[in-house]
């Protein structure tokens, strides 16, 4: 079944939703256009119900349907599209293309911590499309990721450790507040975890493990494994894991992290705090 690959991403409940006030607004504005060319051609508006009906039978409502289906036939049909892209070869090279196989990766690789909500997911998988696509359109897209992705493995590994000693120096009394940076670092962790597997997917390179063997992907795993550690216990043991790489800079972690979590937080598509985010991930003089 060969779908086109904008259609696939309807899969997620935001992109439907999204496409389904769309439909909706179309189906309205069809409607007035309707009764306005019946109005000014002198044949009558009286007939206003029946036209309703077939913009309602023939258009909103089977195309709802197909939409609506796409909830539960999404994702499979997503992952064999992402196949396809694969086997073709290039698949990276088209916007629409990228960001299947993007969503292909985080659904498979990734695994979101027990205390991440599902805007925290969406915001991962969002962020991740965003910086991927963003990537693409540099001179060199692949050092681009790389980049990217190594600001966000220097941030998670900062606010990793600077959690750790802060859940574990706070009263039980501070559970609330804990539970909310958690779930920032959570999904940031989730996404670092997306990037990792989409540049090993589209340079045919694995990173590096640090000089204990350990691979980014077991670092992230074991930050995300953490998070459910510091979330549903009372009492936590600090951060004990070695170093990934060298400290980074703090002033651009602070300025990553912030960005992240207003986008994190913040209701809604928040176009303005993805691209803040973007713009401190992947600065435009990079790369």
């Amino acid at each position: 079944m060969h779908l086109p690959l904008w259609l696939l991403r309807l899969g997620h409940p935001r992109q439907r939703r999204r496409m389904m006030r769309r439909l909706a607004a179309l189906t309205l504005a069809g409607f007035a256009v309707t009764m306005l060319f019946m109005a000014a051609t002198g044949r009558g508006t009286d007939r206003w119900f029946f036209f309703l009906m077939v913009w309602l039978v023939l258009i909103f409502i089977p195309l709802w349907l197909v939409i609506a289906a796409l909830e539960s036939m999404g994702p499979a049909l997503r992952h064999r599209a992402a196949r396809r892209l694969r086997a073709r070869g290039g698949g990276y090279a088209s916007a629409t293309g990228a960001a299947v196989l993007v969503e292909d990766v985080f659904a498979r690789e990734v695994v979101m911590p027990r205390i991440a909500t599902p805007l925290q997911a969406e915001r991962a998988r969002e962020a991740a499309v965003a910086l991927v696509l963003l990537a693409r359109r540099r001179p060199l897209p692949e050092e681009a990721l790389r980049h990217a992705l190594g600001r966000c493995l220097g941030c998670v590994e900062a606010w990793m450790r600077d959690l750790g000693a802060w859940a574990a120096a706070t009263t039980p009394g501070d559970i609330q507040a804990r539970w909310a940076m958690v779930r920032g670092l959570a999904a940031l962790a989730a996404l670092s975890r997306a990037l990792v597997a989409v540049y090993e997917d589209s340079s045919g390179r694995a990173l590096q493990p640090d000089p204990g063997g350990r691979t980014p992907q077991a670092f992230l795993d074991a930050v995300m494994d953490y998070c459910d550690e510091l979330a549903l216990r009372v009492e936590v043991v600090p951060w004990a894991e070695p170093p990934l790489r060298p400290p980074a800079d703090p002033e651009e972690v602070e300025m990553l992290r912030q960005a992240w979590q207003g986008y994190a937080a913040a209701p809604g598509q928040a176009p303005a705090a993805l691209q803040a985010f973007l713009d401190a991930a992947l600065p435009r003089m990079a790369v």
